[in-house]
């Protein structure tokens, strides 16, 4: 299970995903946090963080001052392993404007 939040105050953007994997079974997280901006029909990268938990259960929180004006999203992209294996899930937050 994966999902990601945003939400905006004065300029700020507070980004958060949250990776559930299996107990037992997965092995490692490793998890890449994009905050996007919106630009006609597309979205562009304003700002990325990645970071692994050696866990099945990974929460990730990230902030982001002075935006410019305009719509966010955040794109969440997960690789769950287990073990060598693994799998790429991949979630996109509501969006929020400031």
């Amino acid at each position: 299970k994966i999902s990601g939040t945003l939400s905006i105050s004065n300029k700020a953007a507070t980004c958060k995903s949250t990776v559930r994997g299996i107990s037992g079974t997965t092995t490692k997280i490793v998890i890449t946090q994009t905050l996007q901006k919106k630009n006609g029909s597309s979205w562009n990268k304003y700002s990325s963080w990645t970071k692994t938990f050696n866990s099945w259960y990974a929460i990730y929180s990230n902030s982001k001052e002075s935006l410019s004006s305009g719509t966010y999203r955040v794109k969440t992209t997960a690789d769950v392993y287990s073990g060598s294996k693994y799998e790429t899930v991949t979630a996109f937050s509501k969006t929020a404007s400031c």
